[in-house]
């Protein structure tokens, strides 16, 4: 962990050293992905990712509120969205790894990919950059999939392409009704 401090290399968030913390998983996320997603613990539990992407979420959300008009139900709507859609998305990513190409890894391990490829939330809020940080959140999910589930990186890139429509049609159903989209 003294090492981890010192390099500045974090692979697991720590909320009991949660600035520190969070600025050292984010950078190593988004600057050596492969690093991260080499050294990043496949278990451990839930909390420390969510923490991580809810922080990432929210300022996300209260920033896209802010643009918008200081809409705080746009703010709750960004947050309870982003955290539902994280456990949803890992589980189709987990689903077509282990079904199309026999991931090895588990549900948690993919979890903690889309967790803590949520980093990119930080930037999403910023007209065209936030459509280039959403690229860049494919990549990473694409990066940790393939370390996570043992696939090649083809087979990372495919199972992310067939996830994609699927959590468009699951978003649009749910736009709708919750942010009064009208078609």
């Amino acid at each position: 962990m003294e090492e981890q401090r010192a390099t500045g290399n974090t692979y697991e968030f720590n909320n009991k050293d949660f600035l520190h913390s969070f600025i050292g998983v984010m950078k190593t996320v988004l600057v050596r992905p492969n690093d991260f997603y080499e050294h990043m613990p496949t278990t451990g539990g839930y909390a420390p990712p969510f923490i991580f992407l809810a922080v990432c979420v929210g300022v996300s959300g209260v920033l896209a509120a802010i643009i918008a008009g200081v809409d705080v139900f746009l703010f709750l709507r960004f947050f309870i969205f982003g955290a539902i859609f994280s456990f949803i998305g890992a589980g189709i990513l987990h689903l077509i790894a282990q079904q199309f190409f026999e991931g090895k890894g588990g549900y948690e391990g993919v979890y903690r990919v889309v967790a803590y490829a949520g980093v990119v939330n930080l930037l999403t809020w910023i007209p065209i950059v936030g459509l280039l940080a959403g690229l860049y959140g494919l990549y990473l999910q694409i990066v940790g999939l393939e370390k996570v589930h043992k696939i090649t990186a083809g087979q990372a890139v495919v199972t992310v392409l067939i996830t994609l429509p699927i959590f468009g049609i699951m978003a649009a159903v749910v736009s709708v009704p919750a942010f009064g989209i009208r078609f």
